[in-house]
């Protein structure tokens, strides 16, 4: 089986957005700010009747305010200007992204890439700012911002038994431990974790869970996450429906950037990836969770 990945966040969304506004009459481009799209969408504060344009527009402007600085370049609005289903179409992402037109960037990343994303957002993310953190003598409770429950757990475990010293140097024994580990995570070793996970999750029979348990809900469907210490890759499929969603992401890390830059750049610099299978199922393979889901619904 081989994948493609596509970015939650790719600046290259933008030129269909571009491309999708203007074509709906709206005036946008690459030089509008930020200030000028707020005043436009301000404007539509109380219209009861919107083209699809300008209501993606507006969704837009809207998740463009919580980071001004940066546009809104999400797959969710992306998929929604290329008249998508929600599901990502890979030959069709594939014939895009080759239009001599679109210049701007890749639309679709291979696991290698995907695997240098995340290697790199480790090092510029965890590993820089915690071995800074450690050289300059801040130690104390600052480096436990880096820190997981797991190596929470053992200062849990003495916080009312230990004083201050003693409490310091677990922190910083913890941190440059972490830090060791930080330094240790390549390219090559993120790139062989997605593999295992994604062949761990191909060859294992019926481990999918169909939640909520409740037989009658509305909206059902099966799941499960497969995790190394690096990156995890959860799995998700629709009750009656043949086609899955997976996506993939960094193990930890999730709003470091709120300590290391600023607050609300976390849809921005967190590498979340979703997942694409560029082979369809031979015959008579069926994936696991139809498996379950039809012995479900004949039993």
């Amino acid at each position: 089986m081989s994948y493609m990945f596509l970015k939650r966040y790719n600046p290259a969304y933008d030129f269909f957005l571009i491309q999708y506004f203007r074509e709906g009459g709206i005036e946008f481009d690459e030089n509008t700010t930020f200030d000028e799209a707020d005043q436009r969408e301000l404007f539509s504060i109380g219209l009861t009747s919107m083209t699809p344009h300008e209501k993606l527009f507006c969704s837009y402007v809207r998740s463009w305010r919580m980071h001004p600085e940066a546009r809104p370049s999400y797959y969710e609005l992306f998929d929604k200007a290329i008249g998508g289903s929600g599901s990502p179409d890979a030959k069709r992402l594939l014939r895009l992204e080759s239009n001599k037109i679109q210049r701007n960037g890749k639309l679709v990343f291979s696991e290698r890439e995907a695997a240098v994303s995340i290697s790199e957002f480790y090092r510029k993310f965890l590993r820089n700012p915690l071995k800074m953190e450690l050289e300059r003598g801040g130690g104390g409770k600052d480096v436990t911002k880096f820190f997981s429950m797991e190596e929470l757990r053992p200062l849990l475990e003495v916080r009312q038994i230990a004083d201050e010293e003693e409490k310091e140097k677990l922190r910083n024994g913890i941190a440059k431990h972490l830090l060791e580990w930080f330094s240790s995570i390549t390219p090559e070793k993120v790139e062989s974790d997605i593999q295992r996970i994604l062949r761990e999750h191909e060859e294992v029979d019926d481990h999918m869970k169909l939640l909520p348990d409740d037989p009658t809900a509305k909206e059902r469907s099966w799941s499960c996450r497969h995790a190394s210490e690096c990156v995890e890759i959860d799995f998700f499929q629709q009750f009656g429906s043949n086609s899955q969603s997976i996506f993939l992401k960094p193990s930890r890390g999730f709003r470091i950037s709120d300590y290391v830059e600023e607050p609300g750049r976390n849809d921005i610099v967190f590498p979340w990836y979703l997942v694409v299978r560029t082979e369809w199922q031979a015959e008579g393979d069926i994936p696991r969770a139809r498996k379950a889901q039809e012995s479900v619904r004949y039993s």
